[in-house]
């Protein structure tokens, strides 16, 4: 199926601050602005939030520009829940971008566990995730790219991820990926491509390993972090399948 692609370069900000409230005892302040998505409050307490995402319409079609911007205050927390999966169509030809953007005050902390990015045949995406945080904050944040529908080889996306902090670079990285003309040594015959970033988390996800496995998730890869933290990635065929939904099912 071809989607019919939206007008080009028609970016929408999606944008959800926290931070204490003025007042002693209150519950915490949660600032939202809808774009392509729409982010809705779940709950709240002094200090903390959960805030759901979920798609106003088709996202992604040829020539959208989703950008979401989230900022967490000083010593709060945060975790948002994506509602949905997001599907990239076939732009026919037009391509389309995804953005985040995260700012993490001092000993502020996000949790952002996503729902799977489909990378529909035809597709062709730019995902860009920036990350500037403070001192003392963390981040959890997963990461689920799937290369075409049932049936589909997917279409082309290329990842980005900048991460830094007042010190500097913590993780840059980008990955290439094609359905219809797989890079040599990215995702080989898989179509899944699982990643569950952490930095200064204080509580990181390490349970047992299995024998003859190696990394803080059994069956998947662990990359430690020169400055804290550490990025681990599962490739295979069906998201159900990764041990990083196992842990995290887990926590």
């Amino acid at each position: 199926m071809t989607t019919t692609s939206s007008p080009a370069d028609t970016r929408a900000t999606t944008a959800v601050g926290l931070a204490r409230a003025s007042t002693p005892g209150a519950p915490a302040r949660v600032v939202v602005r809808d774009g392509l998505l729409a982010a809705r409050t779940i709950s709240r307490g002094a200090d903390r939030a959960e805030v759901a995402l979920v798609a106003t319409g088709a996202v992604l079609l040829g020539g959208d520009h989703v950008v979401v911007r989230v900022d967490v205050a000083d010593d709060c927390a945060l975790r948002v829940t994506d509602v949905g999966g997001t599907v990239a169509y076939d732009g026919e030809g037009v391509a389309c971008r995804w953005d985040v953007e995260i700012g993490l005050g001092r000993g502020a902390r996000l949790e952002w566990f996503g729902m799977p990015f489909v990378v529909a045949g035809g597709a062709d995406v730019e995902r860009t995730t920036t990350v500037r945080i403070r001192a003392g904050a963390s981040l959890v944040l997963r990461e689920t790219v799937v290369l075409g529908r049932d049936g589909e080889r997917g279409g082309r996306v290329v990842l980005r991820t900048d991460v830094a902090d007042d010190d500097g670079p913590v993780l840059v990285e980008e990955v290439v990926a094609d359905g219809t003309r797989p890079v040599p040594g990215v995702l080989g015959p898989h179509r899944v491509l699982d990643t569950l970033t952490e930095v200064h988390a204080t509580d990181v996800l390490e349970p047992p390993e299995e024998p003859g496995t190696t990394g803080a998730i059994s069956g998947a890869s662990t990359l430690r972090l020169d400055r804290g933290g550490s990025v681990t990635r599962w490739l295979g065929a069906s998201t159900h399948l990764s041990p990083v939904e196992r842990s995290l099912a887990r926590r």
